[in-house]
């Protein structure tokens, strides 16, 4: 059982400040939990409560520790936590770069992020360049919404007129060329904006790029930063 030092700690995961500070982040629920056991991602501990193992104690192979529904409370992060989680240290992916990658300016949202990142895990992209004023990829809400797909995809945060440097760059933008009618790239960078205001003008400015469009029909303004991602990958990566 972890000391109260350690649970003080662990508690003190919801900041991001305090996330760097020690490395550490938190994952929850038995499936990504699962999944991370089984992944060669660094592991300090796994904790449950007593009423979790009496439920689903014939689904865990793997060690744990025990602790009271309080204190599972106090630790999670979840309004309605399924009192199991894991403590996880930062660790980035080892696989190459895929010949797609995705970046994103100012995602805000975590559950736009964690989306993102399951949508690059399923059309085989491992790479997320993502700007700094980018909600953080250790947030528990992106890792809840990632349902796993974070021991997949590498997500670097940096300025991404340096990231993006040399790269060939898909903007997207409301004056694009239509990705319905233009000749599919084999790789390049898919770029994103945020959810309200799009891509920063300061960013396009600062790296070589191509606009790209979604067509349509309707009048909203624009599409959810998550489904645009789904709708390139789907026009643009998928073979």
């Amino acid at each position: 059982m972890p000391s109260k030092a350690k649970l003080k700690l662990y508690q003190q995961l919801s900041s991001k400040k305090f996330r760097q500070k020690y490395g550490l982040f938190v994952v929850e629920g038995l499936k990504s939990v699962n999944e991370l056991t089984h992944s060669s991602w660094p592991v300090e501990t796994i904790l449950c409560t007593p009423t979790f193992l009496e439920r689903y104690g014939d689904q865990i192979d793997f060690t744990f520790d025990l602790i009271s529904s309080e204190e599972f409370a106090a630790t999670s992060h979840l309004t309605n936590p399924q009192e199991i989680l894991a403590i996880a240290k930062f660790h980035d992916t080892q696989a190459p770069t895929s010949p797609w990658q995705i970046a994103l300016d100012g995602i805000n949202d975590p559950g736009n992020l964690g989306t993102i990142i399951r949508i690059a895990d399923w059309y085989g992209i491992n790479t997320i360049y993502c700007s700094q004023n980018t909600v953080d990829f250790y947030n528990s809400k992106v890792i809840q919404s990632t349902m796993g797909s974070f021991l997949r995809v590498n997500v670097i945060e940096g300025d991404l007129s340096q990231l993006l440097e040399g790269k060939d760059v898909f903007a997207t933008l409301l004056n694009g060329k239509s990705i319905r009618t233009m000749d599919r790239p084999t790789h390049g960078v898919l770029l994103i904006g945020n959810e309200a205001n799009g891509i920063e003008a300061a960013t396009l400015k600062a790296i070589e790029h191509t606009a790209i469009t979604i067509p349509g029909n309707g009048h909203t303004e624009s599409l959810n930063a998550a489904m645009a991602t789904a709708i390139c990958c789907e026009r643009l990566v998928a073979e």
